[in-house]
């Protein structure tokens, strides 16, 4: 038995190493001000430069871990220049940063409540800002990836979504207010399954439908599995190899001989 304890030790650990990860601390631009000042879990940022910076060099301060995309130097545009910054650890996107750098005078519209782009899973949905309702096939049997930009980065976006309104769609709305909060707009994605590549496979239902899991509780099923797994495995050899042996006589000459420290 101390060998599960030690095996189920070592899992705890190792998925314990692997949940932690480190990520970008700070960001700087030269000595242009950010804003708002840079915290982690704040993933959009601003940035006024004058009309005569052409260049300006972007600064990460990371993990020796960690690669980072989109830092260095960056030739700027007379305008709204958007820059995206990923950070990945061991190839795994960690975290994803935008910083919306302006060169000069450019006045964005407090009015406007529009989406500049929207993706599903990669595909192309022939997206048009003043579009509003989409129809969208897809394998729902795998994780949908929505990616979207606000044409005015200042403005709010809130994601809701029904991936269940019933066994054949699924419903995503987008709903983007503008700055000055007088507008909303509502991007609605009808999704449907793709039935070609469901064919033939029965769906369904269990005590996880309509539940989402995040890499962490995943992470902890898996070990909850693994450690089930283990002790039930540890009481089968506890009661064929050790507890059945000194209740009973054997009667058959064993192939190998086991010996057991007392």
């Amino acid at each position: 038995m101390k060998r599960i304890y030690i095996i189920l030790t070592l899992l705890i650990a190792f998925f314990s190493f692997n949940i932690k990860g480190k990520a970008i601390t700070n960001i700087t631009i030269n000595n242009n001000t950010i804003i708002p000042e840079f915290n982690p879990t704040t993933k959009i940022y601003n940035v006024f430069v004058d009309a005569k910076t052409e260049i300006i060099t972007i600064n990460i301060t990371k993990d020796e871990n960690e690669t980072v995309t989109g830092a260095g130097s960056i030739s700027l545009k007379k305008g709204l220049n958007i820059i995206e910054i990923i950070s990945y650890v061991d190839e795994i996107q960690k975290d994803k940063y935008i910083l919306n750098i302006t060169r000069g005078d450019y006045k964005i519209d407090k009015k406007d409540a529009t989406l500049r782009t929207l993706n599903v899973n990669g595909q192309d949905i022939n997206f048009d800002s003043n579009t509003y309702s989409y129809e969208i096939s897809t394998d729902m049997t795998k994780s949908l990836t929505i990616t979207y930009e606000a044409t005015n980065p200042n403005s709010k976006v809130k994601l809701k979504k029904d991936l269940h309104s019933n066994k054949k769609n699924g419903i995503v709305e987008i709903i983007v207010t503008s700055e000055d909060k007088k507008k909303t707009n509502t991007y609605t994605l009808k999704i449907q399954k793709d039935l070609e590549k469901n064919k033939g496979v029965e769906n369904k239902e269990s005590i996880f439908d309509k539940k989402e899991f995040s890499s962490f509780e995943l992470k902890l099923i898996i070990i909850g599995i693994v450690t089930g797994g283990l002790i039930i495995l540890g009481i089968l050899f506890y009661i064929l190899f050790i507890k059945i042996k000194y209740q009973y006589k054997i009667i058959y000459k064993p192939i190998f001989k086991l010996k057991f420290k007392k």
